[in-house]
């Protein structure tokens, strides 16, 4: 028998075809590893870090409405943007430059006054709403109808809170202390007062049945700012329990129905037991644009301009931090219930708190800067006026 024989240049040029086919599968191969690696960075990189393994959200049907603008609704605002919009109880709370207003759902007045702050800032509860001057030393409490008291500080004030119970706790300059509290009940009368020694008060959270609060103070350590949290029974002289430091510019504080404690800082998360012992902390990898916190949600924004990539980070008791990759342009975030809304000029996008997107309100008229969501109705804040979309999941 015969064995066939072959040229041994035709035996080198297959050869050559072989190997240049090998590595065309093996570029390809490493390339799409490098891709997966790349796409599924929020997976492994915080296992890298040490991080809580993110629990992917279950996808849901997903509610688009186009947006249906109610004509008849309009609010005017004289004094252009810088205004603040805030629910109340079947109602909404509108502060400008030079004027306190009450709109019912529909927009009709309820209740208006003038006011004469340089820097006024709103805080709500269900029923009232409290106003300060920054800088000042005047704030009120105003009513659905009626104003409830006005009141005038020795010390130019630095902020102030509204409890559910209408106590209202107003932080103000000392000549004596670095900062000082008093705690209003509903009358307007002193029934607690806190002087901070060492440290700056930046932020007051009071309890569910405002028995007490939580003092949130900032000091300086090695060149380092540090945010410490004092826990404070009305009545007591002398603290429930003080938290570590955390390093952070702590910019709210949210006292969570299960009795943990959750503090938002501008480059960190950090929640505590009812102790004010520390569980953990969560740090951004990227600048903070936004943040809400409302009942047992907290919702952050964060975003790195020049890779125009925004990531929404949501924090729920008992559960691990949600992150979900945006489309980028979010300018505002608004919680109300268990749901998220995100506007990114002209559309809405609605989350979960478990981090599932459940909405989309497209097609604006117009790019709005913020929104406020009471009952059935979203509510958009434009520049010199307020719109209004009836919207049910």
């Amino acid at each position: 028998m015969t064995v066939p024989t072959m040229d041994v240049s035709e035996l080198s040029r297959k050869n050559d075809k072989k190997r240049a086919v090998m590595l065309i599968v093996t570029v390809v191969f490493i390339t799409a590893i490098v891709l997966i690696a790349v796409f599924t960075k929020h997976i492994w990189l915080p296992v890298l870090k040490g991080e809580p393994e993110q629990e992917q959200p279950v996808s849901t049907e997903l509610s688009v409405n186009e947006a249906n603008e109610d004509d008849k609704f309009h609010i005017s605002i004289d004094s252009g943007m810088g205004y603040q919009l805030m629910p109340m109880d079947n109602a909404l709370a509108l502060l400008d430059d030079s004027s306190f207003h009450v709109y019912n759902l529909d927009g009709k007045v309820m209740n208006e006054t003038q006011h004469s702050y340089a820097n006024p800032i709103l805080c709500t509860s269900k029923t009232k709403a409290l106003i300060y001057d920054v800088g000042g030393t005047q704030f009120r409490l105003e009513g659905k109808s009626k104003q409830v008291y006005d009141k005038q500080t020795d010390g130019v004030i630095y902020l102030a809170r509204l409890s559910e119970a209408d106590y209202a706790a107003v932080v103000t300059k000392s000549d004596k202390y670095l900062s000082e509290l008093r705690v209003y009940n509903e009358k307007g009368n002193v029934f607690f007062s806190y002087y901070s020694y060492d440290s700056r008060i930046i932020d007051i959270e009071f309890n569910k049945n405002s028995t007490g609060c939580i003092i949130t103070v900032l000091s300086a350590e090695k060149g380092q700012l540090i945010s410490k949290m004092i826990n404070y029974s009305f009545g007591a002289e002398s603290p429930v329990w003080t938290s570590v430091g955390v390093p952070t510019l702590a910019m709210d504080v949210r006292w969570f129905d299960n009795d943990t404690i959750a503090m938002v800082g501008d480059t960190a998360y950090a929640l505590f037991d009812s102790n004010g012992t520390l569980l953990n902390k969560y740090t951004y990898d990227m600048p903070i644009t936004d943040y809400a916190s409302s009942g047992n949600t907290v919702a952050v924004i964060t975003e790195n301009t020049d890779l125009r990539r925004t990531v929404l980070t949501i924090f729920t008791p008992g559960a691990s931090p949600v992150v979900r990759v945006l489309d980028g342009g979010e300018e505002d975030v608004f919680i109300s219930g268990s749901d998220i809304y995100l506007l990114a000029g002209d559309y809405i996008d609605i989350f979960s708190s478990a981090g599932e997107k459940v909405g989309l309100v497209n097609k604006l008229s117009d790019r709005f800067e913020k929104l406020c969501k009471n009952g059935k109705y979203i509510y958009l804040l434009g520049y010199d006026s307020v719109g209004r979309i009836d919207y049910v999941k």
